[in-house]
Order: C-alpha cells, then sequence, then structure tokens
C-alpha cells in the first residue's frame, strides 16, 4: 500500500504521521507524494507505525510515479 493511500484511508494529516514516526509533516509530505525516497532508517520507521502496510518497494512505486510517470513494474 502506498503512503499516501494509507494516511488517507486512517484519515491522518502528515504531521500527526510524522508525530508518530519521528520526522516532519513536511518529509511525510514528500514521501507520501512520491516525491523523495525516506532514508533507510525513515523506511524501517513507517514500515513499523504502518503494521507492515507500507514498504520500501511502495516507496518506489510511489517514485516511479510522480517522476516517471511510468508503468507500474508487472506482478510476477
Amino acid at each position: 500500500m502506498l503512503l499516501r493511500d494509507y494516511l488517507r484511508l486512517n484519515e491522518l494529516t502528515y504531521e500527526c504521521f510524522g508525530s508518530r514516526t519521528g520526522f516532519s509533516g513536511r518529509s511525510v509530505e514528500k514521501w507520501a507524494r512520491g516525491e523523495r525516497y525516506p532514508t533507510f532508517g525513515a523506511t524501517q520507521s513507517i514500515r513499523l507505525a504502518t503494521d507492515h502496510q507500507v514498504t520500501s518497494e511502495d516507496h518506489y512505486i510511489a517514485v516511479l510515479k510522480y517522476h516517471y510517470n511510468r508503468p507500474l513494474p508487472a506482478e510476477c
């Protein structure tokens, strides 16, 4: 699940989720929009805060969609 979808589904603001993970709301916004990759430590915090619903692969997909407007990788 993409971070933006998780936030929307759980009705969380960037600031609220940021306070849960120890990051700024602006950082969470950039990750959710696919503008930037979170650091390794941030991906671990996000994974734990979302009960493993948002993974590092989800961030990769979000960035692909934002920056390259490419189709999503095919499922195996």
